[in-house]
């Protein structure tokens, strides 16, 4: 008896899709163009002569008859790599893993240990997608994300990573140039702002001069901010994490002990959603590493207190 079939590559397209509730989540995984996996679905549905997805303003639906077929088409499929897999030789390729972040954090945190990753894990290819906006993973080809805040965004599961506090940063000259004793020295001149003021405001408040200071020097974002206070540009608010690689390396300094606790990092991934094995893979890594990040920045905040006070004893003994 001779079957007849559709064709194979658009029931992959197909179940890809109703699968991943995604037609931009299954061109990734197939390594095919949205374009693509949108003519496998419309060839389907018109041999069928019904349609299998919903077009929604926020996406695509399955219907009735779509999620019968993709019901069997994931079971068959399951069946087949079951039976393929007692034959064939381990695979060599490498698992693709997209992770998205904001910029600041991409450029001055994760793409400096981007080859300890690789290296310790050579068969994912890391692909990381940094963006000032909030990835809609139900839409977009992304697997995973790193967001600094509460943790209460909608449509996605969140894990808390790592605590994280905001400090005063400087250069060492600059703080040579305009030493401080307390909080209320500051020139508000001389602070940096940041396009999101909530950074300073938590900084201030916590300083308990939040009535008294408005900072008004230049308004710089993220990793700007804390790029020109290592330039010696002035003072600026600093996420403990993104600015310790800065201080442990002296570039950077905090001449102040006041700290805000404003909020978290997490990981992210689009709610309801099968994880990885490249995903665990990467969030074991990610939350060992930024919290190995923060206990050396705790270690050296310890010391620096220390070593003022012996300042201090020396200066009074004389």
């Amino acid at each position: 008896m001779v079957r007849k079939l559709p064709p194979l590559n658009a029931l992959k397209a197909f179940e890809a899709a109703a699968r991943l509730s995604s037609f931009s989540r299954a061109a990734g995984e197939l390594n095919v163009t949205h374009a693509a996996i949108s003519r496998h679905v419309r060839s389907l549905e018109e041999e069928f002569r019904t349609p299998l997805f919903e077009r929604t303003g926020r996406g695509v639906e399955l219907t009735e008859a779509g999620l019968s077929l993709a019901q069997s088409l994931t079971k068959s499929f399951d069946l087949i790599a079951a039976a393929s897999s007692q034959f064939a030789r381990p695979s060599r390729r490498r698992r693709r893993l997209v992770v998205t972040s904001d910029v600041s954090f991409a450029a001055l945190w994760l793409a400096p240990r981007i080859g300890r990753f690789t290296s310790l894990h050579p068969g994912i290819d890391l692909v990381v997608d940094p963006s000032h906006r909030l990835v809609d993973f139900g839409k977009e080809d992304v697997d995973l994300g790193v967001r600094y805040g509460f943790g209460e965004w909608e449509g996605v599961d969140a894990r808390k990573l790592v605590e994280s506090q905001l400090m005063l940063v400087c250069s060492p000259a600059y703080l040579r140039a305009h030493p401080l004793s307390a909080a209320s020295d500051l020139d508000p001149s001389l602070l940096i702002r940041e396009t999101a003021k909530e950074c300073w405001e938590a900084w201030l408040t916590a300083a308990g001069i939040i009535e008294t200071i408005v900072p008004s020097g230049p308004t710089l974002n993220g990793d700007l901010a804390i790029a020109a206070a290592e330039a010696g540009q002035g003072f600026a608010i600093a996420d403990q994490i993104q600015a310790g690689d800065a201080l442990r390396a002296k570039r950077l300094v905090s001449p102040l002990d006041v700290v805000a606790s404003r909020a978290s990092y997490y990981l992210v991934r689009r709610a309801g959603s099968k994880k990885s094995e490249a995903a665990e893979v990467f969030e074991t890594w990610v939350r060992e590493e930024l919290q190995s990040s923060a206990k050396a920045l705790a270690r050296l905040r310890t010391i620096a207190p220390a070593r003022k006070s012996r300042a201090g004893s020396s200066r009074r003994a004389k």
